[in-house]
């Protein structure tokens, strides 16, 4: 039997108490609990464990304010971490932050990290509250599918809702290319026009020397190699080493000869890519949107963006990131709320104005702002049509330090590529297997 739901009940359940013990008292399903927003002169306090850099923590701060202007006795504490130096670090500081009985309502993670804070039970499924919910409904059907799956659990359940992506697209200067006489890359060119290109716009000789490329080297910044010859450091299901796939060893002898045979591209030691390519010593790398703040900020203005070249795929890697509610969050339905801020246009117009990231929805890059640089932004999106997620299981943090370890000694000729990739599949196995027993409670 159903009961006269009371303001003091309603506070007393959405407020102080669980959304399931609501949903229990009510006889309602937990969904429709969820999806019951609080009246807007609740008093609450909210805790956000966030990451960014400064543009960022403004365009969090300009959410909590629009919240704010529904919800005036709320206090929003943003509880920001600069960009982390790994993904496993700040899983890992999280865990700790929950277990300490820390206060936590939010979550921001990006996708290397969603799993982890999945299987360790830190967050809320969120189906129900979104098919009970228009306005969450809506959020997630903006999105497009391929960023919101990424971010689901092994389950298929949506844990997280898209706070913005990034890819690896190639970055190169117009002028350079325009210097070499070249005309700008075809969309479909390969991994052969790609090293012909890059031996044109190599020349001179010691620190004179200017290389065709720049080698993104980490490990989301590789995995194009790996994709567009149609392969990856993992198997598809994310649970064993796929290095001994000899696509594998192939892609990797490739990236080693822009160094050590070709002479394209400096040594990955010393300065970054994006020093490289922006000091006009490499004529290309690979990026994401992230460095688009720097080259508006200092008016530089001669860079261009083009398609990964293919060997036999033409496609790229992204990641994205996500806001989700934890599973000690006090007050759910609240919480919530918030994320419909941080999640609204607003949110993804400054995305697009900061240039740091792409945000969730293709809606908020129609327009001049976005379109006016570089000349070809909508390859950003386009690059969607055939995508791949970086590669993210549950152990991220430990397979992320095996490989680049290995891959550390085979760009610096310790080992052969053969001999650095047989050590590191025989070392990645060994994880990946102690990751099976853990998920299956061993």
């Amino acid at each position: 039997m159903s009961k006269n739901l009371s303001r003091r009940d309603f506070l007393k359940y959405t407020g102080m108490g669980s959304a399931a013990a609501f949903a229990a008292a009510y006889g309602m399903p937990l969904g429709t609990a969820l999806a019951q927003a609080p009246p807007g002169d609740t008093a609450g306090h909210l805790v956000i464990y966030n990451f960014g850099g400064a543009e960022q923590q403004q365009m969090i701060a300009n959410a909590i304010a629009r919240f704010n202007e529904r919800y005036p006795n709320v206090v929003v504490e943003d509880l920001y971490i600069p960009w982390p130096e790994g993904w496993g670090h700040y899983t890992t500081n999280l865990k700790l932050r929950v277990a300490s009985g820390l206060k936590t309502d939010i979550i921001a993670i990006a996708i290397e990290g969603t799993r982890e804070t999945i299987f360790e039970d830190l967050v809320l499924p969120m189906d129900d509250a979104i098919a009970a919910d228009e306005e969450l409904a809506a959020v997630v059907d903006e999105v497009e599918p391929v960023l919101h799956d990424a971010l689901k659990g092994p389950d298929g359940q949506t844990y997280y809702f898209t706070r913005e992506w990034n890819n690896m697209i190639i970055h190169y200067n117009t002028a350079i290319f325009e210097e070499a006489g070249l005309d700008p890359p075809a969309v479909d060119w390969t991994w052969d026009d790609f090293l012909e290109t890059s031996l044109v716009l190599t020349h001179g000789e010691g620190a004179d020397k200017k290389f065709g490329f720049a080698i993104p080297f980490f490990n989301f910044g590789l995995t194009p190699w790996w994709h567009t010859n149609d392969t990856s450091t993992l198997t598809p299901d994310w649970s064993q080493s796929n290095l001994d796939d000899p696509k594998m060893l192939e892609s990797v002898k490739f990236v080693h000869s822009l160094v050590h045979e070709h002479g394209v591209a400096p040594a990955v030691e010393g300065l970054t890519m994006t020093e490289h390519f922006m000091a006009g010593t490499a004529a290309m790398t690979g990026a994401g949107r992230w460095p688009f703040d720097t080259y508006v900020s200092t008016d530089w203005r001669t860079v261009d963006i083009t398609p990964w070249p293919r060997n036999r795929a033409g496609t790229t890697v992204f990641g994205s990131g996500g806001w989700a509610v934890s599973k000690t969050a006090e007050n759910v339905p609240l919480a919530l709320e918030l994320i419909k801020n941080l999640t609204a246009i607003e949110t993804d117009m400054e995305a697009v104005a900061v240039g740091t990231s792409l945000p969730a929805r293709r809606s908020a890059t129609e327009n001049e702002l976005f379109n006016s640089f570089p000349a070809n932004a909508h390859r950003f999106f386009g690059s969607l049509e055939d995508i791949k997620p970086v590669p993210s299981p549950e152990n991220f943090s430990e397979y992320e330090a095996i490989f680049m370890r290995h891959m550390s000694q085979i760009m610096a000729n310790s080992v052969t590529p053969e001999q650095g990739l047989e050590a590191a599949h025989i070392e990645l196995s060994a994880a990946m297997d102690k990751l099976a027993e853990r998920l299956a409670g061993g």
